[in-house]
């Protein structure tokens, strides 16, 4: 699909692609959605963030509009 888009660094890992990627520790995919927001390394340029969410009181002002 990246090819028909004309997105040649799209969805390929190499040196000196982007490395904006996600990781799981899932050995399936029934493990992979019965836990989405567990064990997984978000990697942007090559590296880690942080992937913690916000507690719900945090979002209250967001969601009171």
């Amino acid at each position: 699909p990246a090819d028909l888009m004309g997105l040649p660094n799209v969805g390929r890992i190499g040196v000196g692609l982007p490395a904006d990627l996600v990781l799981f520790k899932a050995r399936n995919y029934r493990e992979l959605l019965s836990r989405s927001q567990h064990d997984r390394i978000v990697l942007r340029d090559g590296k880690a963030i942080d992937t913690t969410l916000p507690s719900y009181a945090e979002l209250d002002d967001l969601l009171e509009k």
